[in-house]
């Protein structure tokens, strides 16, 4: 709640449809502007005057040397995703509009190097955030004038304009003045047929998943071919299991994509025994299937000090239950590839394995790739089947039902 005019409007609307007592408004301040505690401050004199819990949640990390826009994005969803768990609610909403839209699929138009890059489905009507906390975008539908004539009626006109949106040191500033000057940039794709495409072929991948794959304790995984599998879904499957299984930092970029492509190809051509290595999984055709596991290098190693938790070779969540000694883990099993457990006690070491924590006195939990940091609400039927497939919990059911039917192509597009 930054007290602009987007946010502005979200909060007394939800305030005319919701008991205040079932709303809690949060604003960050990043102290990068002389001026942005006193504006958190009259916002939380609005919130007063509407019977609104207010918080203010501060940045302390200080201003990075370059990327502050995208650091100051992730600091925000940081501190409002902690907030939101402590305080025990159902979902975080944001002021997104068709303006913000606009700009953002603008903005990835031009670094897009194809017309139905998975970018340019554009902002979605809800994410996912580590695998806990459902973010939802009720305007995304509505321009920002729309907005603005809303306050007016409502006699809320008083707005706070933020000084850094007519900054033209960033990106989306002047992208915004393009637009203003040149409207038909608007005409382009609104993502919604992106989206819906991406919806569709994870629910396609996700039927893949369920029915055709199985992972044992070593982390082998084995994916059963059939003649003439469509290729598209069944990319779509294999993206998510590389995701998963190498735990990279970020999706397979085009040449990885098109080297995937021509893997699942080669199937109609027999190819037995052929091998690929992609976002750390090795890939084998063997017998009629598909074998993926990581690869059994760089696995780092990991220390958890007394009661710390920490992320090891970017698969699993572990925490050390300890209260005294520090916990290593390193890469172990069959092949290399799973963790194993050990402490310095000073006395002869045993290496444990994740079915040991209770023993051990750790939890280990796997993680569904990066699923498990962000999820858009068009990737969560195959991010569910990643997460049975792996024995996980469910990812939690996204609360707005209509951002489904949004993501789906369900709903009337933006005119």
């Amino acid at each position: 709640m930054s007290g602009g005019s987007d946010s502005l409007g979200l909060l007394i609307g939800l305030a005319a449809v919701m008991r205040p007592e079932k709303l809690v408004a949060l604003t960050v301040d990043h102290g990068l502007r002389a001026g942005s505690a006193e504006e958190a401050r009259r916002v939380k004199a609005r919130c007063r005057r509407l019977g609104i819990r207010h918080e203010t949640l501060r940045w302390q990390s200080g201003q990075p040397v370059t990327g502050l826009q995208a650091a100051a994005r992730a600091a925000r969803y940081g501190l409002l995703a902690e907030a939101c768990e402590r305080l025990g609610l159902s979902a975080m909403v944001t002021a997104h509009t068709r303006d913000d839209q606009n700009e953002t699929l603008v903005m990835r138009q031009a670094r897009s190097t194809s017309e139905k890059a998975p970018g340019l489905a554009g902002i979605p009507p809800a994410t996912l955030f580590d695998g806990r906390m459902w973010v939802l975008r009720p305007l995304l539908d509505c321009h920002r004038e729309q907005v603005r004539q809303f306050l007016r009626e409502a006699g809320a006109a008083d707005w706070i304009e933020d000084p850094s949106n007519q900054d033209p040191r960033f990106e989306r500033v002047r992208v915004r003045a393009r637009l203003a000057d040149h409207p038909a940039l608007r005409q382009g794709s609104d993502g919604a047929d992106i989206a819906a495409r991406r919806s569709r072929l994870a629910r396609q991948a996700a039927g893949l998943i369920d029915e055709r794959c199985h992972v044992d304790a070593a982390g082998l995984l084995r994916m059963r071919c059939e003649a003439h599998d469509p290729s598209d879904p069944a990319m779509a499957a294999l993206e998510a299991l590389i995701d998963w299984l190498g735990g990279a930092a970020r999706p397979l970029d085009r040449r990885g994509k098109a080297t995937l492509a021509s893997f699942i190809a080669s199937g109609a051509k027999g190819g037995e025994g052929a091998a690929t290595n992609l976002g750390r999984v090795l890939i084998r055709r063997l017998n009629g299937h598909l074998v993926l596991r990581r690869e059994n290098r760089d696995i780092g190693k990991l220390v958890l000090e007394p009661g710390e938790t920490g992320i090891w070779d970017r698969r699993f969540e572990i925490r050390n239950l300890s209260r005294s000694t520090a916990l290593k883990v390193a890469g172990g099993g069959e092949h290399g590839i799973m963790p194993c457990f050990g402490r310095d006690n000073g006395a002869s070491q045993r290496i444990l394995t994740i079915e040991e924590g209770v023993v051990g006195g750790y939890i280990c939990q796997a993680l569904a790739g990066r699923a498990s940091r962000i999820l858009p609400v068009y990737q969560l039927p195959v991010a569910q089947a990643v997460a049975r497939l792996a024995g996980l919990r469910p990812f939690p059911a996204c609360p707005w039902p209509a951002a489904m039917k949004q993501a789906v192509g369900e709903t009337t597009k933006a005119e």
